[in-house]
């Protein structure tokens, strides 16, 4: 009786690993489909990661510099 009870649980361990390998396997691929996939698509289209605004360009306005060489001697 104990070795059928031995061999009914060998294989039981070996049949609940592959089913929970397959498991684990249903779970990461509906994650990656109902969360990953999701996001990653709306991020793409909705962010900037580059931080562009779209638009006319900003450039800061200044005073144009002197070109003479005594003015170029006096930066430092």
């Amino acid at each position: 009786m104990k070795q059928l009870i031995e061999i009914a649980w060998d294989r039981f361990s070996v049949n609940s690993a592959i089913v929970a390998d397959l498991n684990g396997r249903f779970i990461a691929t509906a994650f990656y489909f109902t969360i990953m996939v999701p996001f990653g698509l709306l991020s793409a289209i909705f962010m900037d990661p580059l931080r562009r605004k779209i638009g006319a360009a900003s450039w800061a306005q200044r005073e144009p510099l002197p070109t003479d060489i005594a003015s170029a001697r006096e930066q430092g």
